[in-house]
């Protein structure tokens, strides 16, 4: 599954800001909640018309910690109806009816491990459990000071098992936070290499390059805004739940200086257009 390679319009998808868990590199459970957050079945009605409108799509869940959402397993089950989905998670929910209910062709699940309120060994045995749904084989961990010094020997372990550990540099305010010594662990327990690296560990800008996010990708904040990428919050793109919602026909340049997470949707010019 390359939604990507299949030409595939693909959204990350902020469901909620609640979580069970309490890390102390992320801030997204202390900020506000929405009044009145979207209830599942408008969400559903919006994707059957995003499915209309686009064809299917692949939607990135995240959080928060998605799975704490009130109706989360029932609305992931109506998605996949016409669209795929990639669960972006701490594991700490029973997984087993989700993927009893959806085959990996339709789902995937990108864990991430939270050392502060996880044990890793039964992380280990959730994430080999459902190894036939993560994308590349891989799972998550984000390099705190705190916690990066065992990420080298979990590594190992997960790789014992044909799982992959993926770092994610400690980042904030637009920069990267970790030390020279802490990049270096990054750079070499990432299977990334080239340029994706580069851009993660702020050793390349963005700034200036054509970019497809806000064209064939974007972001969806709990309110339906719509952002270009996780760098952006402008809600530029306008409201997912409007029904005349239309992703910009060309790519843009981008005006930041940090591109952490969506390196991949950086073009050169070639005149392609979209599709929605």
């Amino acid at each position: 599954m390359n939604p990507k390679e299949e030409g595939r319009v693909v959204f990350g998808w902020d469901l909620c800001k609640e979580c069970n868990y309490r890390c102390p590199y992320c801030g997204v459970w202390k900020e506000a909640r929405p009044a009145a957050p979207v209830p599942p079945e408008l969400w559903g009605q919006v994707w059957d018309r995003m499915a209309e409108r686009c064809g299917s799509c692949h939607i990135y869940v995240s959080g928060g910690e998605p799975s704490v959402y009130t109706g989360f397993a029932e609305l992931m089950v109506r998605l996949v109806r016409r669209h795929t989905i990639e669960i972006c998670t701490n594991l700490s929910w029973d997984v087993e009816p989700l993927i009893a209910a959806i085959p990996p062709e339709r789902m995937r699940i990108a864990p991430t491990f939270h050392p502060s309120f996880a044990d890793f060994e039964a992380f280990l045995r959730k994430a080999v459990r459902v190894k036939d749904y993560l994308p590349d084989g891989q799972v998550y961990y984000v390099a705190h000071p705190g916690q990066i010094g065992e990420m080298p020997e979990r590594s190992r372990r997960l790789q014992e098992r044909g799982v992959s550990l993926i770092p994610l540099p400690l980042r904030g305010d637009g920069y990267v936070l970790n030390s020279e010594e802490e990049k270096r662990i990054v750079a070499d327990l990432s299977p990334y290499r080239g340029d994706k690296i580069k851009y993660q560990l702020q050793e390349l800008s963005p700034k200036g390059r054509l970019c497809r996010a806000g064209q064939r990708y974007a972001v969806i904040r709990v309110d339906g805004r719509v952002d270009r990428c996780s760098q952006y919050q402008t809600g530029e793109v306008g409201s997912i739940l409007d029904e005349d919602f239309r992703l910009f026909p060309e790519p843009r340049a981008c005006g930041r200086d940090y591109c952490p997470i969506e390196s991949q949707w950086i073009v050169e010019i070639d005149g392609a257009r979209g599709k929605c």
